[in-house]
């Protein structure tokens, strides 16, 4: 690394005008002052960058000055930057990383410590955007997304794909497995059979399944069901916090409600009605369905069992109390992380 004290000292040396014209190159020859001696990466070269791939400039120039409020340096300014570029300039979204960023910046989180997430988060989104790519180009599933939107939808820089990528990326972000998301993915052309689905509400049920605090398998199957009903994007976002709810209610295991609510849904039970029926504790249209039991002893709600004349199985007690020994809800199954 040159020293500039010294360095410049040395142009003092030079035949008169010599250093001069040496500096003033160095300087204005192309690379700011500071890239020229080895220092920090210019900021603003990082938005310029960002805005020519197709960044959300406003948000990264958000980012810059709240870094820059808290003590960072130019150098660690850029370096929290550099990922949502990177991005950009691949068609992925960079809003939901520069959202991590802010989020990490609010909670005073060292930018060392930040660095290694948000490169964990780019890699994650740039994973996602490959699953979506190959998802889509699937015959069955352009039949499902409907032929003519289906080039459209997973198209770059389209909302409906980056809102698919970024739901994929915040599950892993949130532990689901690639795999699971990709064998749910895989599954829809078959377990779907509504047409077209638009790609806003397969990245509204990707969204689901690290809430719902079910089993891969049984959250696959609740979340498939409902979006083979028509499911809005709003009753999709529902389904976590209404089996939260009923777990806590009925204190019944969270993989038998899920797999009751499925076949509710499967059997034409209402968006409506169904997460009334869980808000309030009990199965959507009364009892398990058959098959669906209680799980194991001592885990079905107060009022069931051999001395009350409601046998094991036959739903939650008439009026079951708000809070029931026991009935905590489901285990860190509540999301969020970030940096």
């Amino acid at each position: 690394m040159i020293r500039l004290p010294g360095f410049i000292q040395a142009l003092r040396g030079l035949r008169p005008g010599l250093g001069l014209v040496l500096l003033v190159a160095l300087i204005g020859g192309g690379a700011p002052l500071q890239g020229a001696f080895g220092q920090p990466t210019n900021v603003q070269a990082v938005l310029d960058q960002g805005a020519a791939a197709g960044a959300n400039v406003e948000q990264m120039r958000t980012v810059a000055e709240r870094a820059r409020q808290a003590g960072l340096s130019e150098g660690a300014v850029a370096s929290l930057l550099e990922p949502a570029v990177a991005l950009a300039e691949q068609d992925l979204p960079t809003d939901p990383l520069l959202s991590k960023t802010l989020e990490g910046l609010a909670k005073q989180v060292p930018a060392s410590r930040m660095q290694p997430v948000l490169q964990q988060y780019r890699a994650r989104t740039e994973q996602a955007g490959a699953v979506v790519t190959r998802w889509a180009q699937r015959d069955a599933v352009q039949q499902l997304l409907g032929a003519e939107n289906a080039a459209s939808e997973a198209a770059p820089q389209t909302n409906d794909r980056a809102s698919l990528v970024a739901a994929i990326a915040e599950a892993r972000q949130q532990g689901v497995a690639a795999t699971h998301i990709e064998s749910f993915l895989a599954g829809l052309p078959d377990g779907v059979e509504r047409r077209p689905v638009p790609m806003s509400d397969v990245a509204a049920a990707v969204n689901v399944l690290p809430d719902n605090g079910a089993s891969p398998e049984t959250a696959t199957q609740l979340v498939t069901a409902a979006l083979n009903a028509g499911y809005s994007p709003e009753s999709l976002r529902q389904l976590p916090s209404a089996l939260r709810s009923a777990r806590q209610n009925s204190n019944r295991p969270v993989d038998v409600l899920a797999q009751g609510t499925a076949q509710a849904i499967t059997k034409g039970a209402p968006a409506a009605s169904v997460l009334q029926s869980l808000f309030q504790g009990s199965f959507p249209g009364g009892g398990p369905p058959p098959g669906v039991g209680n799980g194991p002893p001592g885990n079905g709600p107060p009022g069931t069992g051999p001395d009350t004349g409601k046998p094991p199985g036959t739903g939650p007690p008439d009026n079951p109390p708000d809070d029931p020994p026991g009935g905590n809800g489901p285990p860190g199954n509540s999301g969020g992380g970030g940096p």
